[in-house]
């Protein structure tokens, strides 16, 4: 056991040593990674030597490499190494952390890691909170909660606010609780994509007279695709009038709440009744580490908890977390958090998060100085939206689909990955700085890579 751990250890450090060297992804259809990967199912093994062997021959080589310092696509997840140590340690103790009788070390130390989260962000300590999969389940967890706090019975008359920039992941969390699609209004946003809050106010006025009921507003505080905040402050005090629950989705942009200029940006995210953070974004945690945090703590048991003979021997007056979120059988997701958090310190942390938003401004400049493109929407955190300028008498179809040309030479290239999206019914690229192992130099780097794909 100490010899095949040490070993895929020091691979996996071989790996980190070399990412910037190795191309950041690469395309390929299903048969081209079947050919890799694929395998009759195994009636003998093969053995754990092999099974490395393989792993870092045929699947390591041909992943997307989300911590590779030139990864600027989507919202990456760059994970420190030690919150890897974590997960290693969550994954060979194996805790159940879905109930106090189950785990209740690692179940006080969740709570105690959730504190430590809600002081660093600036929210209210004594809310309540659980770790989950990612900004999908804390979203619905946090949906889960208005409700049970407005009330079941009214459900068929709800009705939810999220921007038109705002994730998709809240709509899917409507329909998996059974809303109607009808159910959520798509506020529109303003020209720097923020939700427009003469618009939510109209929305809820016109929804109160035709009888419906208005039950919350999920707010961003940082969105995926060009890192704006909404108007967080204006939003939370139309709540308070109206007596709507006030969700942030701050999955993105909460830790950059960490240093002084992120919590700035953020002001009014204290505010929130219900808070979503994805510690495996701007926390530099592994894949599969998300956080929501809901100010009443009986609004969020009152969604959740379960009751069966089978668990007659739980303690009913500790923290039991199947009663906080959708799952029974939890790992110990805190464990990469602890890990990190006291290995290393808040204070380097937001010195981190620091640098990134300062390295972030740096790719805007650069990006605005190459002639054939333009900046769509000034960074506020670290995502820089930036688009192919139009040429003379040229179409957007054709402007367009050199936005797609600079996506797809960048990505061939494997000197770095940027992404494509829509933005006010025009096409636009994203760069994105959100990676501890990005330097100056990769920036640098990557938009000199951009500009000569925009000038071929």
């Amino acid at each position: 056991m100490r010899r095949l751990a040490h070993g895929a250890v020091d691979r996996l450090v071989d790996r980190l040593t070399a990412l910037g060297q190795e191309p950041v992804a690469r395309r390929g259809s299903a048969t081209d990674f079947a050919a890799l990967v694929d395998e009759p199912l195994p009636r003998a093994g093969s053995g754990a030597d092999s099974s490395l062997d393989f792993f870092f021959s045929r699947v390591a080589p041909g992943m997307s490499k989300l911590d590779h310092p030139r990864f600027h696509a989507f919202i990456p997840s760059a994970s420190s190494f030690y919150a890897a140590l974590g997960k290693l340690l969550d994954a060979g103790a194996n805790p159940f952390v879905g109930s106090w009788l189950g785990g209740a070390t690692v179940a006080s130390l969740e709570l105690t890691v959730l504190r430590w989260i809600a002081e660093a962000v600036g929210y209210d300590q004594r809310a309540a909170g659980i770790f989950t999969s990612g900004g999908s389940i804390a979203n619905l967890c946090a949906l889960a909660s208005a409700r049970a706090a407005r009330g079941h019975d009214d459900r068929a008359r709800h009705v939810v606010y999220v921007s038109e920039q705002g994730h998709g992941s809240f709509e899917k969390a409507a329909l998996i609780l059974g809303y109607a699609s009808s159910a959520v209004r798509k506020v529109p946003a303003d020209d720097r994509f923020r939700m427009r809050v003469d618009a939510l106010g109209a929305a809820i006025e016109q929804d109160r007279s035709t009888g419906l009921m208005p039950l919350l507003v999920c707010a961003n505080a940082g969105t995926t695709n060009t890192g704006s905040i909404d108007p967080l402050p204006a939003i939370a005090d139309l709540c308070a009038a109206h007596g709507l629950w006030f969700h942030v989705d701050a999955a993105y942009g909460g830790f950059a709440a960490l240093c002084d200029e992120g919590r700035r940006k953020l002001a009014g995210m204290e505010l929130a009744d219900s808070l979503t953070l994805d510690p495996h974004k701007w926390l530099y945690a592994p894949m599969g580490t998300g956080c929501v945090l809901v100010r009443d703590r009986a609004a969020l048991e009152a969604a959740f908890r379960v009751h069966g003979d089978y668990l007659k021997d739980v303690p009913r007056d500790e923290v039991n977390f199947f009663d906080r979120g959708p799952e029974m059988s939890r790992p110990g997701r805190v464990l990469a958090v602890w890990m990190l958090l006291r290995s290393v310190g808040l204070d380097a942390l937001a010195e981190q998060v620091e640098w990134d938003l300062r390295v972030a401004g740096l790719a805007e400049r650069l990006l605005s100085e190459v002639p054939s493109l333009e900046i769509v929407c000034p960074a506020e955190l670290s995502v820089v939206t930036f688009r192919g300028r139009a040429r003379a008498g040229e179409t957007e179809a054709s402007r367009a689909a050199r936005d797609t040309a600079i996506m797809e030479r960048t990505l061939a290239s494997g000197e770095l990955m940027i992404s494509s999206t829509d933005l006010a019914g025009r096409s636009a690229l994203r760069l994105v700085v959100l990676n501890h192992r990005t330097t100056e130099d990769d920036v640098r780097r990557s938009v000199a890579g951009i500009a000569r794909a925009a000038s071929d």
